[in-house]
């Protein structure tokens, strides 16, 4: 299944260089001009380390950047006039939706959101601990990764100690 991640997990991802975690996970990367314009243009305006990484993640993973379909970009306004959230997340979601793709999504109005279309979502915790379980990261480089998202973004403490607990009971 391919995913359409926001611009945030794609930002906390490259802070941590596990950008490749996506197509390993999901197969096809698709990203929104939004996401792009905010994760990579933005950022190498700004002098970020981690937008060079994104675009240079995107050229070697094969990322696709997607135009929105007319029905895309009529779900997307919709969404944005009936919900608070941005042009990025209605694209992600609209996208999602449409191609039934996974949308990585930080935001929790646009995860909320997210359930009520029905569309497949998860964090940048979520892609973390997805990868220890198909066997992508080890145990331990399961905590580091966590320690690593816990310090470049908010993560709740209970969900660490959740996804710790769980990557514990399914063993290390």
């Amino acid at each position: 299944m391919a995913c359409v991640p926001d611009a945030s997990p794609l930002i906390v991802l490259s802070k941590i260089e596990r950008v490749e975690l996506l197509p390993r996970l999901f197969g096809k990367v698709m990203v929104t001009p939004w996401v792009w314009d905010e994760a990579v243009t933005k950022g190498k305006a700004m002098g970020a380390a981690d937008a060079s990484y994104v675009d240079w993640s995107a050229k070697e993973f094969g990322f696709a950047t997607v135009r929105l379909t007319p029905t895309e970009k009529g779900l997307a306004e919709r969404l944005m006039a009936e919900g608070r959230i941005h042009w990025g997340e209605a694209g992600i979601l609209s996208v999602a939706k449409q191609r039934k793709a996974i949308a990585i999504l930080d935001e929790k109005e646009a995860r909320t959101i997210a359930v009520g279309l029905g569309v497949a979502h998860i964090g940048t915790v979520g892609v973390v601990y997805e990868a220890f379980l198909h066997k992508l990261v080890s145990y331990d480089e399961l905590i580091e990764f966590l320690e690593k998202v816990s310090k470049v973004a908010w993560v709740s403490p209970d969900l660490v100690a959740r996804i710790i607990r769980q990557a514990g009971e399914v063993g290390k």
